[in-house]
């Protein structure tokens, strides 16, 4: 299996260079476990392991809070927001995982965690070095610029993949891709947002999360889904500051992942715009509605 951590994770400063790592490596060795079948012998260090992290993912954030005030960062507030959010995903993944430990949700926790921390790392993190804002993103003119926004946001800023072309249509019942993931956002209102992804962009996605081949799509297990559902929870959080005044509200997220296909059933959002994005890695689909 690969490396999790990577030196082009680095951030420049030695010591939260050395913290990150320690929490990529165990990851990774939940990663081992939760991949060699063996999960419920080795229980008790997995959940050794989860204790370690929260606990770690605490001291971690404190230090790089410390480091933020003495820099007086430009991005302190929204930053240590983005903590708190997720010490709470953490806590209460380790809170399920001691009620009931399953190899279902054991591998839901290494997805999310690994998703969300080499965002963290690669995107916010490298800022506070420099004194670089944490926009979340520009005020849009109109539902196709923000749709264009958060694409941008995606696969550009977050993930390196340039976009070729945009073409804006409207939604008329299903979206293309290979996976489709739904992400509602409910804060002061409702939103519901659409990523549908070719197989080739949702395996190079995943691919930069976990340094692994994306298996079959009909085979994809809870690791897969969970860390590819973290992209709709992380892309969305950033999007939603746009929507309402900048995530000040408490805006609770719910993803859903699909293959192959999407019929929506539960929301009206038919007619709604849909963007039609093109990169060299294959074709992505977004839709954005506000929910009534």
């Amino acid at each position: 299996m690969a490396t999790l951590w990577k030196d082009e994770y680095k951030v420049g400063i030695d010591k939260i260079d050395k913290q990150h790592k320690q929490l990529f490596d165990k990851i990774e060795q939940l990663l081992e476990i939760a991949k060699s079948g063996d999960r419920n012998s080795n229980q008790q260090k997995c959940m050794e392991i989860i204790d370690f992290l929260v606990d770690y993912t605490v001291f971690h954030f404190d230090t790089e809070e410390a480091l933020q005030r003495d820099r007086k960062y430009i991005s302190y507030t929204q930053h240590i927001k983005i903590h708190m959010d997720f010490k709470n995903t953490v806590q209460a993944y380790k809170e399920q995982l001691s009620k009931d430990f399953s190899a279902k949700t054991l591998k839901s926790f290494i997805g999310t965690m690994l998703a969300w921390l080499v965002n963290h790392v690669c995107v916010c993190d490298r800022k506070i070095l420099k004194n670089m804002p944490l926009q979340s993103m520009e005020s849009f003119a109109n539902t196709e610029s923000f749709i264009e926004n958060v694409a941008h946001k995606l696969l550009t800023e977050m993930y390196d993949i340039p976009i070729r072309g945009v073409k804006s249509c409207i939604y008329k019942g299903n979206v293309e891709g290979a996976v489709i993931v739904r992400t509602v956002a409910e804060g002061e209102n409702k939103h519901l947002f659409l990523y549908g992804m070719s197989n080739t962009l949702a395996g190079i996605l995943y691919n930069k999360i976990s340094s692994m081949s994306l298996p079959h799509l009909d085979f994809l297990d809870e690791i897969e889904q969970s860390a590819l559902m973290e992209i709709g929870n992380i892309i969305t959080t950033y999007a939603m500051g746009a929507i309402e005044e900048n995530g000040k509200n408490n805006i609770q997220f719910k993803s859903d992942l699909y293959v192959h296909e999407y019929n929506e059933t539960d929301y009206n959002i038919i007619n709604s715009v849909i963007l039609e994005i093109e990169t060299d890695c294959g074709k992505m689909e977004i839709l954005y509605s506000r929910l009534k």
